[in-house]
Order: C-alpha cells, then sequence, then structure tokens
C-alpha cells in the first residue's frame, strides 16, 4: 500500500526538490499536496516537515502540524545533526527525525516505517555538501547552510537567533555568513537581504 506523503516548506524549490526524490517511489510513496497549501484537505500518513529557513519557531511549527487531524505523523527532514533538535522534535510531537543525507531506499524505507506507526531518528552528516534535492540559491554557488543563513537574514533574523535554529556556535554561523557573503559580492547585511529576495530566498508563505 502506498504510503501518502506531503512536503512542507516554505520554499517552492525545495518542496520540488524533495518531491523529485519521491518520484522513483511512485509505487511506495504517493505525494500530496501540503496541508499548508490552499484548499489541501486530504488526509496524508506522512507530513515531512523541511526545515530549511524555518526559523527558532520551527519547533512550534512542528507541533502546528501534529494538532492537524488530516496529518497521520509528523517527520522532520533536516541536515540538523545536533541530537538536541531530535529530542525536541520528537517533545513537539514528531514521530521522526530524517537527516537530509538520507536518499533512495533508505530515505523511502524510514518514511514508510514511520507512517507504520514507528518511532525513526537518523543523523547523518554536518549539511555542507548538500543534501541530494536542490535548495534556494544553489546555484549561486552556495551551500545549504550558507543559504539558510541568507534566508534567516532576510527574515529579520539576528546571528544569535540563527545559532539557535540551527543548532550553531555563533563563531560558525558568522563564518557561513562571511563565506556566504563572499560569494555573491556583498559586505553588509542590507546588500544580503537585498541579494536574498532576489535570487530565491523569498518564501512563499
Amino acid at each position: 500500500m502506498q504510503v501518502r506523503v506531503s512536503v512542507v516548506n516554505d520554499y517552492s524549490l525545495v518542496v520540488a526538490g524533495v518531491e523529485a526524490l519521491l518520484g522513483p517511489y511512485a509505487d511506495r510513496v504517493l505525494v500530496v499536496p501540503s496541508p499548508d497549501a490552499v484548499n489541501a484537505a486530504t488526509p496524508v500518513d506522512v507530513a515531512l516537515f523541511d526545515t530549511f529557513g524555518s526559523g527558532p519557531g520551527w519547533k512550534e511549527r512542528c507541533a502546528e502540524l501534529t494538532r492537524d487531524p488530516q496529518i497521520g505523523a509528523v517527520a522532520v527532514y533536516s541536515f540538523i545533526t545536533d541530537p538536541r533538535a531530535v529530542d525536541e522534535a520528537l517533545a513537539a510531537g514528531a514521530r521522526g527525525f530524517l537527516s537530509k543525507s538520507l536518499v533512495g531506499d533508505a530515505f523511502v524505507t524510514g518514511i514508510e516505517r514511520i507512517a507504520a506507526g514507528e518511532c525513526v531518528t537518523v543523523i547523518g552528516g554536518d549539511g555542507d555538501s548538500g543534501p541530494a534535492s536542490p535548495w534556494p540559491a544553489g546555484d549561486a554557488g552556495l551551500s545549504p547552510r550558507e543559504a539558510e543563513m541568507l534566508a534567516l537574514i532576510s527574515h529579520g533574523r539576528s546571528n544569535e537567533e540563527i545559532a539557535l535554529a540551527c543548532y550553531l556556535s555563533i563563531n560558525t554561523v558568522k563564518s557561513y555568513i562571511r563565506d556566504a557573503y563572499r560569494k555573491i559580492g556583498v559586505t553588509t547585511r542590507a546588500q544580503a537581504v537585498a541579494w536574498a529576495l532576489t535570487n530565491g530566498l523569498e518564501p512563499i508563505r
């Protein structure tokens, strides 16, 4: 029996990328519109919540999804590697935490196990090498982490808030931001925001 899956994220490229990863497994998973989408009231077995660009409020959004009667289970899909994130996701009601390093059969199997009622957690690498699916501004040479830094900056987040949301030290956040600025050719936060909003880092939500 197919598992009905929806992908939840504020960036259309992220959603499309994850859906493309699931495409070859149409005999096992059926992708349906996100419960966040307009008029999307179709029940799903698993809502795959991609945390890219979600900021400090991701745990509250995760909890909100778990309260949706149309969703059987919530699985957080992320390149966050800190075990604290797993604990907090499960405390918010998620049934699983899947690394974005998972691909192919392993990824689909994790979703199937969560749909079957298991609590599944798989933490992968550090996220710098990038998930198998595309991410906003990746074509500009930004790593997923660097792109997320710019996305969160464009939302008005401080470095401290970004560090909290991504489970990184403040120095690591600053390093990612410096590298991102160098790659896109900007020197100020205002310039970074302007660049982000015209290069795929403006959320659809």
